[in-house]
């Protein structure tokens, strides 16, 4: 059948992976895949691990030999944390493959830099609000402004870290925590360093893996904070609910307060999962709130310009 856009492509090549029909991910990606130019390292991707399932090492090493050469890369993160990939890790010629990923990442300014945007409000002062906002995995840091740029209006001062850890050209993941946490740490120091705002009067909000971060750091109290605001939210703690019951009245005695907003048609998380954290953050006495924006998925919808505004409000009393 016809796609016609990427994601539909991407939808059936999930199905196939879930159903471990490896061959028929293959035919498709490598019929299908060039037609989507502009996701071109998202279809080699898949052409890889489909290929590397069905232990067709040479065809892995074809695809990524010519994405090289075409002067793409993909972090270290992708080829040591790709399931398909786990029994070629020390094979020397795939090895030579991830040293040829990160020369291109080396030789691509982009990738090296430190990025952290800034916004500040019309009227800033000393006294305004500083909200932090953390993009989503395999995005970067400008992708998530729209989602936020609302509360600048509101007078907030606006910081905006990228992750430091790189998946491919032009897209970063929060997958290792700790290094995470340090990123979020590092802006907010700098933030400090050069730029006046109120110190009593931070949120840290976050969209889809940028919110489980947010959250974690809110819980665990690594800054000091007013309460979380998160859209579309992976969830922290899944496996770790003895750690998550033993934060939760430090949390409330903090006077912590969170915002859960998530898309009707966000098909992209687990809504259950939301549900489910936010009552269990309610059920222990912290002040959370869930809204649900009809008709908005996972990417940025106008709608969610209200509801953020919503959220700042319902934070901050």
């Amino acid at each position: 059948m016809p796609y016609s856009t990427y994601a539909e492509l991407n939808e059936q090549l999930s199905l196939h992976f879930q159903n471990k029909e490896y061959q028929q991910a293959l035919d498709l990606i490598l019929a299908e895949g060039s037609k989507f130019p502009a996701e071109r390292i998202l279809a080699d991707y898949w052409a890889m691990c489909s290929a590397a399932r069905l232990d067709n090492r040479s065809l892995v090493y074809q695809i990524a030999e010519q994405f090289h050469a075409d002067g793409l890369w993909y972090g270290e993160v992708m080829w040591r944390q790709t399931p398909s990939f786990q029994k070629m890790q020390g094979v020397e010629d795939f090895e030579r493959l991830v040293a040829a990923s990160k020369k291109n990442m080396e030789a691509d300014p982009t990738a090296s830099q430190s990025v952290s945007l800034k916004y500040l409000p019309v009227n800033h002062s000393s006294k305004s609000p500083l909200l932090i906002a953390l993009h989503g995995n395999q995005y970067k840091a400008s992708d998530t402004v729209p989602f936020w740029q609302p509360s600048v209006l509101q007078g907030y001062v606006l910081a905006v870290p990228q992750s430091t850890q790189a998946a491919y050209k032009g897209a970063y993941v929060w997958d290792e925590l700790e290094t995470a946490f340090a990123d979020v740490k590092k802006c907010y120091t700098q933030i400090q360093t050069d730029t006046a705002f109120d110190e009593s009067h931070v949120i840290l909000a976050g969209h889809s893996m940028g919110a489980l971060i947010a959250i974690h750091m809110a819980l665990t109290s690594m800054l000091n904070l007013r309460g979380f605001i998160v859209n579309g939210a992976a969830i922290p703690f899944r496996e770790a609910q003895d750690e998550l019951e033993a934060l939760l009245p430090l949390a409330r005695d903090r006077g912590l307060r969170g915002y859960f907003i998530v898309g009707e048609n966000d098909l992209d998380i687990s809504q259950e999962e939301i549900r489910w954290f936010s009552g269990i953050l309610k059920s222990a006495g912290l002040a959370c709130e869930l809204e649900t924006i009809p008709g908005a998925t996972h990417e940025y919808n106008p709608a969610y310009d209200n509801a953020l505004l919503r959220a700042l409000e319902y934070v901050n009393s």
